[in-house]
Protein backbone atom coordinates (compact mmCIF):
# COMPACT_ATOMS: atom_id res chain seq x y z
CA UNK A 1 0.00 0.00 0.00
CA UNK A 2 2.83 2.36 0.65
CA UNK A 3 3.89 2.02 -2.66
CA UNK A 4 1.51 2.69 -4.25
CA UNK A 5 1.24 6.14 -1.95
CA UNK A 6 4.68 6.79 -2.84
CA UNK A 7 4.12 6.28 -6.86
CA UNK A 8 1.14 8.88 -6.66
CA UNK A 9 3.10 11.63 -4.76
CA UNK A 10 6.53 11.22 -7.55
CA UNK A 11 3.68 11.77 -10.26
CA UNK A 12 1.77 14.44 -8.71
CA UNK A 13 5.36 16.00 -7.49
CA UNK A 14 6.54 15.45 -11.15
CA UNK A 15 3.50 17.04 -12.34
CA UNK A 16 3.54 20.20 -10.47
CA UNK A 17 7.25 20.52 -11.32
CA UNK A 18 6.18 21.61 -14.32
CA UNK A 19 3.84 24.61 -13.55
CA UNK A 20 5.42 27.92 -13.25
CA UNK A 21 5.65 29.69 -9.81
CA UNK A 22 2.79 31.85 -9.25
CA UNK A 23 3.74 35.57 -9.06
CA UNK A 24 1.90 39.12 -9.24
CA UNK A 25 3.22 41.05 -12.62
CA UNK A 26 2.40 44.54 -13.46
CA UNK A 27 0.63 43.90 -17.71
CA UNK A 28 0.38 47.77 -17.65
CA UNK A 29 1.13 50.86 -15.65
CA UNK A 30 -0.01 54.27 -16.64
CA UNK A 31 2.42 56.86 -14.60
CA UNK A 32 2.41 59.33 -16.90
CA UNK A 33 6.47 60.04 -15.74
CA UNK A 34 7.56 59.04 -19.30
CA UNK A 35 5.88 61.39 -21.40
CA UNK A 36 6.04 65.08 -21.80
CA UNK A 37 4.45 67.81 -20.49
CA UNK A 38 2.10 68.39 -23.74
CA UNK A 39 -1.15 67.22 -25.54
CA UNK A 40 -1.17 63.52 -25.43
CA UNK A 41 -4.54 61.78 -26.99
CA UNK A 42 -2.81 58.20 -26.55
CA UNK A 43 -0.56 57.94 -23.64
CA UNK A 44 1.83 55.10 -23.39
CA UNK A 45 2.37 53.10 -20.35
CA UNK A 46 5.28 53.80 -18.32
CA UNK A 47 5.62 49.95 -17.67
CA UNK A 48 4.61 46.77 -19.89
CA UNK A 49 3.07 47.76 -23.23
CA UNK A 50 -0.87 48.78 -23.65
CA UNK A 51 -2.82 51.57 -25.33
CA UNK A 52 -4.98 54.02 -23.67
CA UNK A 53 -7.12 57.14 -25.06
CA UNK A 54 -10.28 59.09 -24.11
CA UNK A 55 -13.75 58.57 -25.85
CA UNK A 56 -16.54 60.91 -26.13
CA UNK A 57 -15.19 64.04 -26.02
CA UNK A 58 -15.64 65.24 -29.70
CA UNK A 59 -19.29 64.10 -29.97
CA UNK A 60 -21.40 66.52 -27.70
CA UNK A 61 -21.76 70.40 -27.86
CA UNK A 62 -20.42 71.91 -24.70
CA UNK A 63 -21.11 74.66 -25.75
CA UNK A 64 -20.04 73.40 -29.25
CA UNK A 65 -18.62 70.12 -30.92
CA UNK A 66 -15.04 70.92 -29.92
CA UNK A 67 -11.83 68.53 -30.62
CA UNK A 68 -10.53 65.84 -28.36
CA UNK A 69 -7.59 67.61 -26.41
CA UNK A 70 -6.05 65.24 -23.83
CA UNK A 71 -2.79 66.04 -21.96
CA UNK A 72 -0.18 65.53 -20.05
CA UNK A 73 0.68 67.92 -16.99
CA UNK A 74 2.20 68.55 -13.60
CA UNK A 75 -0.27 68.38 -11.00
CA UNK A 76 -0.28 71.55 -8.05
CA UNK A 77 -0.66 71.64 -4.64
CA UNK A 78 -3.57 73.70 -5.10
CA UNK A 79 -5.54 70.68 -6.77
CA UNK A 80 -6.28 69.32 -3.30
CA UNK A 81 -9.78 70.14 -2.84
CA UNK A 82 -12.29 69.44 -0.61
CA UNK A 83 -9.92 66.10 1.20
CA UNK A 84 -6.90 67.91 1.46
CA UNK A 85 -5.24 65.13 -1.17
CA UNK A 86 -2.48 66.42 -3.60
CA UNK A 87 -0.86 65.08 -6.43
CA UNK A 88 1.74 67.53 -7.82
CA UNK A 89 3.39 64.72 -10.24
CA UNK A 90 2.22 64.28 -13.94
CA UNK A 91 -0.81 63.48 -14.92
CA UNK A 92 -3.23 62.83 -17.52
CA UNK A 93 -6.16 65.08 -18.15
CA UNK A 94 -9.21 64.06 -20.36
CA UNK A 95 -10.81 67.16 -22.28
CA UNK A 96 -11.75 68.58 -25.34
CA UNK A 97 -11.23 72.28 -26.54
CA UNK A 98 -12.26 74.84 -28.97
CA UNK A 99 -12.58 73.98 -32.51
CA UNK A 100 -13.44 75.50 -35.73
CA UNK A 101 -17.28 76.15 -34.59
CA UNK A 102 -15.91 77.57 -31.24
CA UNK A 103 -15.42 77.22 -27.35
CA UNK A 104 -15.60 73.47 -26.23
CA UNK A 105 -15.15 71.69 -23.23
CA UNK A 106 -15.93 67.74 -24.38
CA UNK A 107 -17.65 66.86 -21.22
CA UNK A 108 -21.75 66.72 -21.49
CA UNK A 109 -24.79 65.92 -19.31
CA UNK A 110 -26.22 64.52 -23.16
CA UNK A 111 -24.05 61.58 -23.17
CA UNK A 112 -25.12 57.79 -22.51
CA UNK A 113 -23.86 56.31 -19.63
CA UNK A 114 -20.83 55.53 -20.16
CA UNK A 115 -19.65 57.01 -23.12
CA UNK A 116 -17.59 59.74 -22.12
CA UNK A 117 -14.27 58.84 -20.27
CA UNK A 118 -10.58 57.20 -21.14
CA UNK A 119 -9.93 53.33 -21.99
CA UNK A 120 -7.00 51.53 -20.95
CA UNK A 121 -5.95 48.29 -22.99
CA UNK A 122 -3.46 45.41 -22.27
CA UNK A 123 -3.20 41.51 -23.28
CA UNK A 124 -3.77 39.27 -20.48
CA UNK A 125 -2.46 36.54 -22.21
CA UNK A 126 -0.76 33.90 -20.50
CA UNK A 127 -1.83 35.37 -16.79
CA UNK A 128 -4.67 35.23 -14.41
CA UNK A 129 -6.37 37.02 -11.71
CA UNK A 130 -6.82 40.60 -13.19
CA UNK A 131 -6.77 43.23 -10.83
CA UNK A 132 -7.10 47.17 -11.60
CA UNK A 133 -6.15 49.73 -9.49
CA UNK A 134 -6.27 53.70 -10.63
CA UNK A 135 -5.84 57.56 -9.01
CA UNK A 136 -9.22 59.61 -9.89
CA UNK A 137 -9.18 63.47 -10.02
CA UNK A 138 -12.36 65.38 -10.85
CA UNK A 139 -12.32 69.13 -11.02
CA UNK A 140 -15.47 71.24 -9.32
CA UNK A 141 -17.52 71.42 -12.11
CA UNK A 142 -16.52 67.75 -13.09
CA UNK A 143 -18.76 64.74 -13.33
CA UNK A 144 -18.95 63.38 -9.52
CA UNK A 145 -19.98 59.66 -10.98
CA UNK A 146 -17.76 57.28 -12.35
CA UNK A 147 -17.98 53.88 -13.35
CA UNK A 148 -15.27 50.78 -13.98
CA UNK A 149 -16.15 49.20 -17.28
CA UNK A 150 -14.13 46.22 -18.79
CA UNK A 151 -14.26 44.23 -21.97
CA UNK A 152 -13.30 40.78 -22.89
CA UNK A 153 -13.76 41.33 -26.73
CA UNK A 154 -13.77 44.89 -27.04
CA UNK A 155 -17.69 45.34 -27.93
CA UNK A 156 -19.17 44.18 -24.77
CA UNK A 157 -18.81 46.15 -21.84
CA UNK A 158 -19.50 44.71 -17.63
CA UNK A 159 -19.43 46.87 -15.29
CA UNK A 160 -17.04 46.20 -12.17
CA UNK A 161 -17.23 46.93 -8.43
CA UNK A 162 -14.75 49.40 -6.92
CA UNK A 163 -13.12 49.54 -3.73
CA UNK A 164 -12.00 52.66 -2.36
CA UNK A 165 -8.59 53.13 -0.87
CA UNK A 166 -7.03 54.84 2.33
CA UNK A 167 -7.32 58.53 0.55
CA UNK A 168 -10.62 58.60 -0.73
CA UNK A 169 -12.51 60.74 1.61
CA UNK A 170 -15.67 62.10 0.41
CA UNK A 171 -15.70 59.62 -2.06
CA UNK A 172 -18.97 56.70 -1.74
CA UNK A 173 -19.40 53.63 -3.40
CA UNK A 174 -23.04 53.22 -4.93
CA UNK A 175 -25.12 51.09 -5.88
CA UNK A 176 -28.04 51.81 -8.47
CA UNK A 177 -31.31 49.45 -8.57
CA UNK A 178 -33.70 52.24 -9.70
CA UNK A 179 -33.18 55.05 -11.69
CA UNK A 180 -32.51 54.56 -15.73
CA UNK A 181 -30.44 57.82 -15.91
CA UNK A 182 -27.22 55.99 -13.64
CA UNK A 183 -25.66 52.53 -14.27
CA UNK A 184 -27.49 49.96 -12.90
CA UNK A 185 -24.43 48.40 -10.21
CA UNK A 186 -21.63 50.00 -8.95
CA UNK A 187 -20.05 52.92 -9.05
CA UNK A 188 -18.40 55.99 -7.40
CA UNK A 189 -20.04 59.45 -6.41
CA UNK A 190 -18.42 62.82 -4.78
CA UNK A 191 -20.97 64.94 -4.23
CA UNK A 192 -22.99 66.58 -1.21
CA UNK A 193 -25.85 64.65 -2.48
CA UNK A 194 -24.69 61.49 -1.23
CA UNK A 195 -25.62 60.08 1.54
CA UNK A 196 -23.60 60.12 4.89
CA UNK A 197 -20.55 62.07 2.56
CA UNK A 198 -19.09 64.88 4.62
CA UNK A 199 -16.70 66.10 2.25
CA UNK A 200 -17.68 67.71 -2.02
CA UNK A 201 -15.95 68.92 -4.51
CA UNK A 202 -12.78 68.52 -6.48
CA UNK A 203 -9.67 66.11 -5.10
CA UNK A 204 -7.79 63.68 -5.75
CA UNK A 205 -8.66 59.84 -4.84
CA UNK A 206 -6.04 57.46 -4.79
CA UNK A 207 -6.49 53.63 -4.69
CA UNK A 208 -9.25 52.92 -6.06
CA UNK A 209 -9.63 48.95 -7.13
CA UNK A 210 -11.08 46.42 -8.83
CA UNK A 211 -10.56 42.24 -8.92
CA UNK A 212 -11.99 41.54 -12.15
CA UNK A 213 -13.01 37.70 -11.35
CA UNK A 214 -14.54 37.16 -14.85
CA UNK A 215 -12.71 33.99 -16.51
CA UNK A 216 -12.94 35.22 -19.98
CA UNK A 217 -10.68 38.29 -18.48
CA UNK A 218 -7.85 35.81 -17.98
CA UNK A 219 -5.28 34.91 -20.83
CA UNK A 220 -7.27 37.43 -23.08
CA UNK A 221 -5.30 39.57 -25.17
CA UNK A 222 -8.33 41.96 -26.01
CA UNK A 223 -8.93 42.99 -22.40
CA UNK A 224 -9.38 46.47 -21.41
CA UNK A 225 -11.12 48.96 -18.95
CA UNK A 226 -12.71 51.97 -19.61
CA UNK A 227 -13.20 54.71 -16.74
CA UNK A 228 -16.31 56.83 -17.47
CA UNK A 229 -19.35 58.68 -16.79
CA UNK A 230 -21.98 56.51 -14.23
CA UNK A 231 -24.55 59.31 -14.95
CA UNK A 232 -26.41 60.76 -17.50
CA UNK A 233 -29.15 63.74 -17.84
CA UNK A 234 -30.63 64.72 -14.51
CA UNK A 235 -28.13 62.56 -12.57
CA UNK A 236 -25.02 63.48 -14.28
CA UNK A 237 -24.10 66.37 -11.97
CA UNK A 238 -20.80 68.17 -11.03
CA UNK A 239 -18.81 66.98 -7.67
CA UNK A 240 -20.82 70.22 -6.00
CA UNK A 241 -23.76 68.01 -6.77
CA UNK A 242 -25.72 70.94 -8.87
CA UNK A 243 -26.29 70.15 -12.51
CA UNK A 244 -23.28 69.64 -15.02
CA UNK A 245 -22.68 72.97 -16.51
CA UNK A 246 -21.46 71.32 -20.15
CA UNK A 247 -18.77 74.28 -20.74
CA UNK A 248 -16.45 73.34 -18.15
CA UNK A 249 -14.87 71.08 -16.00
CA UNK A 250 -12.57 67.64 -16.92
CA UNK A 251 -11.38 64.04 -15.33
CA UNK A 252 -7.82 63.10 -14.73
CA UNK A 253 -6.22 60.33 -13.75
CA UNK A 254 -2.83 59.05 -12.81
CA UNK A 255 -0.75 55.32 -11.85
CA UNK A 256 -3.35 53.81 -13.54
CA UNK A 257 -2.28 49.52 -13.65
CA UNK A 258 -3.57 46.78 -15.00
CA UNK A 259 -1.86 43.43 -13.00
CA UNK A 260 -2.41 39.98 -12.98
CA UNK A 261 -1.86 37.59 -9.79
CA UNK A 262 -0.24 34.85 -11.51
CA UNK A 263 0.62 33.02 -14.83
CA UNK A 264 -1.68 31.04 -16.20
CA UNK A 265 -0.25 27.01 -15.81
CA UNK A 266 0.46 25.68 -19.15
CA UNK A 267 -0.54 21.95 -19.94
CA UNK A 268 2.22 19.51 -18.78
CA UNK A 269 4.06 17.92 -21.34
CA UNK A 270 2.75 14.42 -22.92
CA UNK A 271 5.87 12.44 -22.18
CA UNK A 272 5.91 13.96 -18.63
CA UNK A 273 2.39 13.05 -17.58
CA UNK A 274 2.47 9.46 -19.74
CA UNK A 275 5.71 8.77 -17.11
CA UNK A 276 3.68 9.44 -14.50
CA UNK A 277 0.94 7.46 -15.11
CA UNK A 278 3.43 4.27 -16.28
CA UNK A 279 4.93 4.83 -12.55
CA UNK A 280 1.36 4.25 -10.96
CA UNK A 281 0.04 1.40 -12.85
CA UNK A 282 3.40 -0.17 -12.37
CA UNK A 283 3.16 -0.24 -8.58
CA UNK A 284 -0.49 -0.93 -8.61
CA UNK A 285 0.54 -3.71 -10.03
CA UNK A 286 3.49 -4.83 -8.23
CA UNK A 287 1.11 -3.91 -4.96
CA UNK A 288 -1.41 -6.67 -6.62
CA UNK A 289 1.27 -9.01 -7.06
CA UNK A 290 2.26 -8.87 -2.99
CA UNK A 291 -1.35 -9.32 -2.08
Amino acid sequence: MHSIKLGAAAAVWALAAAAPAQASTTLADWTFENLPVATNNNPAPAVGSGTAGSIGMNLYATPNIGVTTDDVLVGKASDTGANGVADTTQTWRVRAQAGANGAANGWSSLAPIGSQGAVFATSTAGYSGITVSFDWYATTQGEANLQLQYTTNGTTWNNAALTLGGMDAGLVVMNNTTSANTVMGSYVSDNVLNPGATLAGQGWFTGLTATINDPAASNNPNFAIALVNASTGIDNVSTQGTALNNSSGNWRFDNVVISAVSAVPEPAPAGLMACGLVALAWRARRHRRAA
